[in-house]
């Protein structure tokens, strides 16, 4: 089973993402729980020479200096979490340095984008004015609460046509931000019916990253939600084989 590197910052937040990878055959003693107090004395770059997969959670508002903006007058922004958002930045540094595939959900999926010069809509209602089921914002629904549908972009890319064998899947978005400029080498692999980017990938072979804006973690007994974590763990049980395969090359020469 490969051994997986989940980032968050809240004990009490991350349960449903460990339940979620149970839910897919990864015991919680294969993960290693990043934290900017659980990491202050770890060799990063060590960490993620041994790790197959890395996994960033939900949770509070990316500061908007990381691309490069400064805050926007009235945006509902929360309170900044500078370790935090510097242990992600320095988890993809490594993830990218070692191509360690990435699952980013909700705030993952924007720390993805922002990482690789992307840039977000701070506040989606104040900047867009788009407002009714596709707005998103968090109206305290409960977890599962699904929100709207998304619809695949069409472009070639596996992620791209599970969507499209499911359909129009119903996803349980809870967010007052959302990607507005994809980063270097993301594409758009799903929208809301408004043109919201709900979900990203990256076409390179060799760094595989997938990202969604929803939470798949709280619907992980859906079929299509579940698959993602299975999309996450078939990547990272591949890149662990390369691994070992070049390894082993490497011993015997």
């Amino acid at each position: 089973m490969p051994n997986l590197v989940v980032a968050y910052i809240k004990e009490d937040k991350v349960a449903p993402y460990l339940e979620a990878l149970a839910a897919v055959g990864v015991p919680e003693s294969d993960i290693f729980r990043a934290t900017p107090r659980r990491t202050a004395t770890i060799d990063l770059h060590a960490l993620l020479a041994r790790a197959d997969g890395l996994l960033l959670t939900g949770g509070a508002d990316i500061q908007p200096c990381l691309y490069g903006e400064a805050r926007l007058a009235g945006a509902n922004l929360d309170k900044p979490v500078p370790d935090r958002d510097q242990l992600e930045w320095d988890l993809l540094v490594e993830a990218r340095a070692h191509r360690t595939p990435v699952f980013g959900i909700c705030r993952g999926h924007q720390m993805v984008n922002v990482f690789l010069g992307g840039s977000l809509f701070q506040d989606v209602e104040l900047q867009t004015g788009r407002q009714g089921h596709d707005n998103f914002i968090d109206r305290g629904f409960a977890l599962d609460h699904l929100a709207h549908d998304v619809v695949s972009t069409g472009i070639a890319h596996p992620f791209a046509s599970r969507l499209e064998r499911y359909g129009h899947p119903a996803v349980n978005s809870r967010h007052h931000q959302a990607v507005k400029v994809p980063g270097r080498g993301l594409v758009a692999a799903a929208v809301a019916t408004d043109g919201t980017i709900e979900a990203t990938v990256t076409p390179d072979p060799d760094w595989w990253i997938a990202s969604v804006q929803w939470h798949p973690e709280n619907l992980v007994e859906q079929p299509f939600h579940r698959a993602l974590f299975e999309d996450f763990l078939a990547a990272a049980a591949a890149f662990a084989g390369r691994r070992e395969a070049r390894l082993s090359a490497g011993a015997m020469r």
